[in-house]
């Protein structure tokens, strides 16, 4: 009999600035980290997998929305649920930038 565990995906911020490294982190529903679960960005364009620290990073070379999904293989003893986020990639002028007021 298979134990379920759900995947936690953390990562470092929502919004970036392109070409600037995300680090993410995939942990199990108890907080332990997961090795080698295997994290794609996009549609499977970019994939990483994670250390011994559940840790990978990802450079988006491009603006827009990034969906994060991240997959661990079952073993005979645990049956691993995916996790997602999502992250946005913008230029580097507008990371951090506050809200448009618009002047009259």
């Amino acid at each position: 009999m298979q134990v379920e565990r759900s995947l936690a995906l953390e990562v470092a911020r929502h919004e970036i600035a392109v070409g600037t490294p995300l680090v993410v982190r995939v942990r199990d529903v108890s907080g332990r980290p997961i090795e080698g679960a295997v994290v794609e960005a996009g549609s499977g364009a970019k994939r990483k997998r994670t250390d011994v620290r559940g840790r990978c990073e990802f450079t988006f070379h491009a603006p827009g929305f990034w969906k994060l999904v991240a997959r661990k293989a079952d073993t005979d003893r645990v049956a691993y649920d995916p996790a997602t986020a999502l992250v946005r990639a913008v230029p580097a002028s507008t990371v951090g930038r506050g809200p448009r007021i618009a002047s009259r």
